[in-house]
């Protein structure tokens, strides 16, 4: 969990939850994860490479993946969101 102090949060919380939980729970979690775990579950599988990007059921696996990811990627970031809240809220370092 990336930590932020009072100055740094300010500007986090000013540009606002949605783009705070694209940026940590898509961008930073759920793309880069999910296309590594189906890269990961293809070479698993035997598929040949680089054929194996060219077809549909590859697709399919990058997308349930980088849901999966990005799911809990956003569940991890509204975590994040809250402790800092509840830590900046209250005064706290």
């Amino acid at each position: 969990m990336q930590s932020f102090k009072a100055e740094e949060w300010a500007k986090v919380r000013e540009a606002g939850k949605m783009p705070f939980l694209l940026r940590h729970g898509f961008l930073g979690r759920g793309l880069p994860l999910g296309v590594i775990t189906a890269i990961a579950i293809s070479a698993y599988r035997g598929n040949p490479f680089p054929e194996a990007f060219q077809t549909l059921s590859f697709y399919g696996l990058v997308a349930f993946c980088v849901a999966v990811f990005t799911t809990s990627g956003a569940i991890a970031a509204n975590a994040n969101w809250v402790v800092h809240e509840r830590r900046h809220a209250a005064g706290g370092e």
